[in-house]
């Protein structure tokens, strides 16, 4: 009887510290950054992800500002937002009545 509840949770261990292995939790990060601002962006982006595993930050380019914006204001309606959306000063007033 002690070798098999031993061997059972042996066996619930061994499951559980194979299964607690995560992926990294995305973060997508709409932004309207061209030419060397969006190397930048990338680069920022590329340098926080090889500083942890716990965080992948995803960049992604959605063109001019206003098209940013219409585009985050169509994701918050679909109920589907990116986590980090970049908004012109111009533009936040527009966000908070959408």
């Amino acid at each position: 009887m002690k070798v098999i509840t031993g061997s059972a949770i042996l066996a619930t261990a061994s499951f559980l510290m194979g299964s607690t292995a995560m992926a990294a939790t995305e973060i997508s990060w709409w932004h309207a950054m061209t030419g060397a601002n969006n190397e930048v962006v990338d680069q920022l982006a590329k340098e926080f992800n090889e500083s942890q595993s716990d965080f992948k930050v995803m960049p992604v380019f959605k063109g001019t500002y206003p098209e940013t914006l219409n585009a985050g204001i169509a994701a918050f309606r679909a109920k589907q937002p990116p986590a980090i959306m970049q908004v012109f000063d111009a533009g936040s007033g527009v966000m908070m009545g959408a």
